[in-house]
């Protein structure tokens, strides 16, 4: 556990910035390691090597190329005291697209594995744009993650409830805000990180991808009522899928709108957009096990 909790979320961010910047392991091989989080309570969060393993994947990438896609599976929960081993093969190069496969280790173990895509910027018609939810509340006027949870109390934990989040985060609709869920029963939050980041698209789209785990799996919990600290609650990640659809910066807003899609079966579906100045710039899908 960390002996001083981070109080400062521009030292929060600094340390998150820490944990992306991979170390490579093996100067003969695409390998890489990345440390844990620090935290013993709820081990390592989903975003935390799903960014790391983005990272390691854009590190064997000709610079130029954007992220398209990621499908990654949670495979083991991870040790938050401990660093993150990757290794990433360069399944194919082509003219337009290429394809990495990264995989996360912990002592000797697949916790994680990413498979990612990459695409050389094109020009063509915008055919299709799906429109930003209308009426959604600025960020400047919504509450803060750690004022919500300082009235509602510890709803995941101490440790995930108080830490500082590297991102500055307003809540738009949640069970734990005075607004409750959204009226699609889902978790909507606007983020961004509190100083202006490098200008290089390889650092935003991680710290999108570290964002696009926060809260998703909580929503197939949201239509019961549940938290994770309820009685008989179970929640794990179990996939996780994501598109970017165009370049957006992770240091101007962020307009996250996630609901549930389907329960039953103890698993759940989740859906998350990502929009910034209007323009829906980013899609995540999750299943999670969820057991109530």
């Amino acid at each position: 556990m960390k002996d001083t909790p981070v109080t400062d979320i521009t030292v929060a961010l600094d340390e998150l910035l820490e944990l992306l910047d991979l170390q490579r392991s093996d100067a003969e091989s695409d390998a890489f390691r990345g440390k844990g989080s620090g935290f013993d309570d709820f081990g390592l969060y989903g975003g935390h090597v799903l960014g790391q393993a983005v990272v390691a994947a854009q590190r064997t990438v000709d610079e130029g190329r954007l992220m398209n896609s990621v499908h990654a599976v949670f495979l083991r929960g991870g040790d938050g005291m401990a660093d993150v081993d990757y290794t990433v093969d360069r399944v194919r190069d082509g003219r337009a697209f290429c394809t990495r496969r990264a995989q996360a280790h912990q002592f000797d173990r697949l916790i994680f594995e990413l498979m990612a895509t990459f695409h050389v910027p094109e020009a063509g018609p915008v055919d299709i744009e799906c429109p930003m939810p209308e009426g959604v509340a600025s960020p400047e006027s919504l509450p803060t993650f750690q004022e919500c949870i300082a009235e509602m109390g510890p709803i995941f934990g101490e440790q995930w409830s108080y830490m500082t989040r590297p991102v500055e985060y307003r809540l738009a609709y949640a069970p734990w805000a005075p607004t409750g869920p959204s009226p699609r029963g889902g978790i909507d939050y606007w983020f961004r990180a509190p100083r202006r980041l490098p200008d290089d698209p390889a650092v935003h789209e991680a710290v999108i991808a570290y964002m696009s785990d926060d809260c998703l799996a909580d929503n197939v919990i949201v239509p019961y009522g549940g938290t994770w600290l309820d009685d008989g609650v179970q929640v794990v990640s179990l996939d996780h899928a994501m598109w970017f659809h165009a370049p957006a910066r992770a240091d101007e807003w962020i307009y996250c709108e996630q609901r549930p899609l389907m329960a039953g079966g103890n698993r759940g579906t989740a859906e998350a957009r990502f929009w910034q100045d209007g323009r829906l710039v980013a899609t995540a899908v999750q299943e999670a096990l969820a057991r109530l």
